[in-house]
């Protein structure tokens, strides 16, 4: 694949299948209309008026897209692409110009609709060659550069040049060129016999180039051969259309629209793929930067930030968070005598217990550090998140892990529990290590069991904060604590 292949998508099966009937198609019927190529019909310049306005739309978005590619690259290959859709879109008003008469109001131009013949050779002469030009270029290891900037200015500048020379001696008549159409519109014999079959000749060897060097690799590639094809036929039913206006000439400016929108076709349809796979590749960036790639839980960060996003929350519901902390047992001597490669299975078999028992989406299991995993619940009671707990734990101790070898590893884990309704962002922070106390309870216990801190300190200053403001209750109604006494007394 070239250097620049992300920016290269290959073609669909849905779309080899798309283009393979599109091209039969396109041929099938240019064959058909070469049988009633020389039926003459009417002029008719609202149709050329259409014709030229979305060849030349076509053409121009074609060269943006293409220049851009050449942009992100650096590659010569899109750069002349461009240049040959660029070079259609400069060419393509003024020769459906002089088909109308539309110029013969400006006093300097003397060029008239016959003239326009001239311009449609530079027209199917230059894109082919272009084409023929970046395909040539398109290797294993393609011409590239570094300075964008320069060599864009460069090649736009010189057709630029270029194309206004042309038209300078073909709208002023600075050159008298042999008359290729008649005032009878019939097309002389030099066109049929020598200028069309060159056109031809150019198609025909830029569509082969595109197939031999291109081989239907990409998108664009494919699409160009589309349209290279038509550009083809386009020729074909021209020169042995007899004259203009006929049916075999309007067909022909139909194939010549197939020819400028199947590389804007193709252009969508690459920055759609890349839309998408933009899309993929964040996704999974993201997965990354807040999943532990081992355990396939959440990694550390991804806890933070929901335990900060939670305590907030729970802050203004004024509900309960828990946290359940999980520390493998032992495993530093599990390690040693069955390595490492087995423990990494231990880790995974334990967070897979975890995951399972997690039912709320709102709840998150994650690896905490090491061995040691972590449960955030919100909106729930020190009772439930001990109970979930103790579950996690006889599941773990009844799920034994069974090697390749058939050796059976029994796995236990300590858990530790707290529960607070915070006050503040602070209490993320005591939530954790009133957790971490608890577990740390649990590992004096004898490990495998779970442990709860008997009274955190939340609870402590909830209680007191309580008791303080029952006193102040009774002391602001003093008389019935005095009627009471008395009663009492």
């Amino acid at each position: 694949m070239h250097r620049y292949s992300e920016l290269v998508t290959a073609s669909s099966k849905t779309q080899y299948i798309v283009l393979t009937l599109l091209t039969l198609g396109v041929v099938g019927g240019s064959a058909w209309v070469l049988t009633i190529a020389q039926t003459p019909s009417i002029p008719s310049y609202g149709f050329l008026g259409v014709y030229g306005t979305a060849v030349f739309i076509l053409e121009l978005i074609s060269a943006i897209l293409l220049f851009s590619h050449f942009r992100q690259t650096g590659s010569l290959t899109f750069a002349l692409l461009g240049m040959a859709y660029l070079w259609v879109a400069l060419l393509a008003p003024f020769q459906v110009s002089l088909l109308t008469d539309s110029l013969g109001q400006f006093s300097l131009i003397t060029a008239s609709n016959g003239d326009a013949a001239w311009l449609w050779l530079a027209w199917h002469l230059g894109f082919p060659l272009f084409v023929t030009a970046a395909m040539w270029v398109d290797d294993s290891a393609p011409i590239s550069t570094h300075k964008i900037s320069r060599w864009a200015v460069s090649l736009i500048g010189v057709e630029i040049a270029v194309v206004a020379l042309l038209l300078l001696v073909t709208l002023l008549s600075w050159v008298t060129f042999p008359t290729l159409v008649p005032d009878g519109r019939d097309f002389s014999d030099s066109l049929s016999l020598i200028y069309g079959p060159a056109v031809m000749f150019c198609c025909a060897l830029a569509l082969t180039v595109v197939v031999v060097k291109g081989k239907f690799a990409s998108t664009i590639y494919s699409w160009l051969a589309l349209a290279l094809v038509a550009a083809l036929c386009e020729s074909i039913i021209v020169v042995y259309s007899g004259s203009r206006f006929s049916y075999g000439w309007y067909a022909a400016r139909v194939l010549s629209m197939i020819s400028s929108g199947a590389v804007v076709i193709s252009l969508f349809i690459e920055n759609i793929q890349l839309q998408h796979k933009v899309v993929e590749q964040n996704a999974t960036l993201k997965r990354m930067a807040t999943m532990d790639e081992l355990s396939g839980l959440a990694n550390r960060r991804e806890l933070d930030e929901r335990l900060k996003a939670e305590i907030k929350r729970s802050m203004r519901e004024r509900t309960p968070v828990s946290m359940i902390l999980a520390d493998v047992d032992n495993f530093k001597k599990f390690n040693d005598t069955y390595g490492h490669v087995v423990g990494d299975l231990c880790l995974k078999h334990v967070a897979s217990c975890l995951q399972r028992n997690i039912l709320r989406h709102t709840d998150l299991a994650a690896r905490y550090g090491g061995e040691e995993f972590a449960i955030l619940l919100p909106n729930t009671f020190e009772e439930d998140a001990a109970d979930l707990a103790e579950h996690i734990r006889k599941t773990l101790a009844y799920s034994p892990i069974m090697l390749e070898t058939g050796q059976i590893i029994s796995v236990t884990a300590s858990f530790g529990v707290a529960t607070l309704t915070p006050n503040s962002a602070a209490d993320a922070i005591e939530l954790i290590r009133t957790a971490d106390s608890a577990l740390y309870k649990a590992k004096e216990a004898g490990r495998n069991c779970v442990m709860r801190p008997p009274q955190s300190w939340h609870h402590q200053r909830d209680t007191l904060e309580q008791k303080i403001s029952e006193n102040t209750r009774y002391l602001r109604n003093g008389t019935a604590v005095t009627s009471i006494s008395q009663s009492g007394g």
